[in-house]
């Protein structure tokens, strides 16, 4: 279920900056003499806030299943079933 959540947090990350730079790109091509005026904040802010603000919107993901393992074939088949730990009435 980590893994699961790490790659989940890979991809957000990734598509926000994609985002990003494609923002920025947009603005340079569209205003070329003021693109220096329309950059707000340094490339380390961006990249930094960006892995936080994922990380803390895909963080829930590590609490919010619970996973139940059994292996099979003495042991060298593993089995996992992860379910949902949340409301019960949805």
């Amino acid at each position: 279920m980590h893994m699961i959540t790490i790659s989940n947090w890979a991809s957000a990350a990734a598509i926000w900056f994609i985002l990003i730079v494609c923002w920025e790109r947009l603005i340079v091509i569209r205003y070329p003499l003021k693109a220096r005026k329309y950059r707000f904040f340094g490339g380390r802010i961006i990249i930094t806030a960006n892995v936080i603000l994922t990380g803390l919107l895909t963080f829930y993901n590590h609490f919010s299943y619970d996973c139940y393992i059994r292996n099979y074939c003495n042991d060298t088949q593993p089995h996992a079933l992860c379910t949902f730990i949340g409301d019960d009435d949805i």
